[in-house]
C-alpha cells in the first residue's frame, strides 16, 4: 500500500501543476498551455498507433486538419461543443479505414509510403474541396462546453486539459485490456502474434481508428484555440514529421512520453523564436540525441537515472557482466572447488508441495 502510495506521487504533483498554470501563470502562457495539450492529444494518438502497434504514420496530420475542417463545419451548424468532439472522433475513425483497409499487408517502410502518400493527397487535394475549407478561411468561435465558457485561453485550457486526462486514462486502461496486449503482440511480432491466433487485421485497423480520433479530436481544439482554419500546407508532409517526432522525444511507450513531449515542444516555441532559430532544427538535434541515447525518449532516461539512483542508493543492484566471466572468477572456482549453490525461500511451502531447481553450470576457461 505504501509503495502504491509513493508511486501515485509524481502523478497527484503533475496533475496539481497541471490545474494551478493557468492560475499562477501570465495570461500570454496560456496560449501555450492550450497548444502544450493539443500536441499531447496528438503525442498520445501516436504512442497507440506507433509505439504500441508499431504502425508508422507519415501522414498523420492529415487527420490533424480534418479534425479542423469538419470541427468548424459542426460547430458553425449549431452542434454542441462536446458533442463536435465524439462526432468528429467518428469520423475521423471512419476515415482511418480508408488508409488502414489498404495498408493492412504493409509494413516497414511500405506502410509508411503509403501514410505520406494519404497526407500529400489530403494537402493538396481533399482539403481542398468547397464542403471542407474550400479555398476560403474560415473564423472558428469558442463555443461554451458544458456552460463553461471558452472565450478566455484560461478556461480553454481547463476545458482540453480535462478532455486530455480522459483520454490519457483510457489509453492508459486500453494497455491492460487483451486488446493493448494484442497491439503489444503485433509490434513485437506479426508472425508470432498470427501464429497464436490474433486477428492482424482487427488490430491493426483498431489501432488506426482510435489514433485517428484522438488526432481528430485534437484539431477541433487546434481549430478552436487559432479562431481560424489554417491553409491545408499547413497539415502536409513537415508538419507531420513534426507530430512524429513529439511522442519519439517524449517517448513512444508509456502516455507519460506523449505528455513531456507535447509540453516540451509546445513551450519550445517561444523560445526558439525568441533565439532566432527554427523549431524543425530543434527538433531535429532533439530527435538526433534520442536516437543516439538508446532509451524511450526523455521518460526513458529519466527512468534509467531513477532506477540507477536507486540502485547506488539501496545497494542491491546485482553485479552485471557481458558475454564473458571475469578471470578473477575463474581462478577462484578452481581454487575454492565448485560454486556451492543456495536457495532461500521466503516462506513454508504447502503441504505436499514439491519444488524442482534447476542449475546451469557455466562454462569458464573452455572448461564446463
Amino acid at each position: 500500500m505504501l509503495s502504491r502510495l509513493r508511486s501515485l506521487l509524481p502523478l497527484a504533483a503533475v496533475g496539481f501543476l497541471a490545474v494551478a498554470f493557468p492560475f499562477i501563470a501570465s495570461p500570454g502562457k496560456h496560449f501555450y498551455g492550450v497548444l502544450a495539450v493539443i500536441y499531447s492529444l496528438l503525442a498520445l494518438s501516436l504512442v497507440v498507433l506507433t509505439g504500441w502497434t508499431g504502425q508508422i504514420s507519415l501522414g498523420h496530420a492529415a487527420f490533424l486538419g480534418l479534425g479542423v475542417y469538419s470541427g468548424q463545419r459542426f460547430l458553425h451548424a449549431g452542434v454542441p461543443f462536446p458533442a463536435v468532439l465524439v462526432v468528429v472522433g467518428l469520423v475521423s475513425a471512419a476515415v482511418s479505414l480508408v488508409l488502414a483497409v489498404p495498408s493492412l499487408r504493409l509494413r516497414g517502410v511500405y506502410l509508411a509510403i503509403v501514410t505520406l502518400a494519404f497526407g500529400a493527397a489530403c494537402e493538396r487535394y481533399i482539403f481542398k474541396l468547397p464542403f471542407l475549407r474550400g479555398e476560403l478561411a474560415s473564423t472558428v468561435g469558442r463555443p461554451s462546453f458544458l456552460g463553461i465558457s471558452t472565450a478566455s485561453d484560461r478556461n480553454l485550457y481547463l476545458v482540453a486539459l480535462a478532455v486530455l486526462v480522459l483520454a490519457l486514462w483510457l489509453v492508459a486502461n486500453l494497455r491492460r485490456t487483451d486488446l493493448g496486449r494484442v497491439f503489444l503482440a503485433v509490434r513485437d511480432a506479426e508472425d508470432a502474434a498470427m501464429a497464436l491466433g490474433v486477428n492482424l487485421a482487427r488490430s491493426k485497423v483498431t489501432a488506426f481508428a482510435i489514433s485517428a480520433a484522438l488526432a481528430g479530436m485534437a484539431g477541433v481544439f487546434y481549430a478552436v484555440l487559432f479562431q481560424a482554419t489554417p491553409a491545408p500546407s499547413q497539415f502536409g508532409v513537415l508538419q507531420s514529421l513534426f507530430l512524429l517526432a513529439l511522442p519519439v522525444v517524449g517517448g513512444l511507450e508509456h502516455p507519460a512520453g506523449a505528455v513531456v513531449g507535447g509540453t516540451l515542444f509546445a513551450f519550445a516555441q517561444p523560445v526558439t523564436n525568441a533565439l532566432g532559430v527554427r523549431l524543425f532544427l530543434v527538433t531535429g538535434l532533439l530527435v538526433i540525441f534520442v536516437v543516439l541515447s538508446r532509451s524511450d525518449g526523455i521518460t526513458g532516461l529519466a527512468r534509467r537515472f531513477v532506477n540507477a539512483f536507486t540502485d547506488a542508493i539501496h545497494g542491491d543492484a546485482t553485479a552485471r557482466y557481458g558475454s564473458f566471466v571475469p578471470e578473477s572468477v575463474g581462478r577462484a572456482s578452481a581454487r575454492n572447488g565448485p560454486p556451492q549453490p543456495r536457495v532461500r525461500l521466503d516462506g513454508a511451502l504447502p503441504a505436499g508441495a514439491r519444488l524442482h531447481v534447476r542449475f546451469a553450470t557455466p562454462t569458464i576457461g573452455g572448461a564446463a
